[in-house]
């Protein structure tokens, strides 16, 4: 996921504490084919310095995906990605059970609220199908 898009997730987060929401949880999880990028600026480390990361270190877990058998996108061995047919910048909304609610691509569904034009309001419609999925 661009850290850009994570970082507008994590401010989503914050958002979402301040308003007494404290029962949604967000993590990042990198690729397996991404397994030799730095974290660096996911995460917002003290080493990042993108402008992406003017406002300082990021509070959302960030971990890899493994391929646990050692073969990379072989199906059945526990890996997300491949498990759930992830592409690069898709956010899953999971309900309080674990249970597949949505999946939306921030590349095409960027979740920016300061974005222009198509990007305008994706960032509240995604707010409210995470809040709807708190209540199912």
């Amino acid at each position: 996921m661009c850290r850009a898009r994570f970082g507008v997730l994590n401010d989503m987060y914050l958002e979402l504490i301040d308003e007494g929401i404290t029962d949604v949880k967000f993590i990042g999880i990198n690729g397996y084919q991404y397994i030799e990028d730095s974290a660096d600026c996911m995460i917002c480390s003290e080493s990042c310095t993108s402008s992406t990361c003017d406002e300082g270190p990021r509070i959302l877990p960030w971990t890899q995906d493994f391929d646990s058998d050692g073969i990379q996108y072989t199906s059945g061995y526990g890996d997300v990605w491949d498990d759930w047919d992830i592409t690069l910048r898709d956010l899953i909304i999971l309900d309080r059970d674990g249970l597949f609610v949505e999946k939306i691509n921030l590349t095409y569904y960027n979740p920016d609220p300061n974005g222009n034009g198509e990007c305008s309001g994706n960032y509240e419609t995604i707010k409210n199908i995470i809040l709807e999925a708190r209540n199912r």
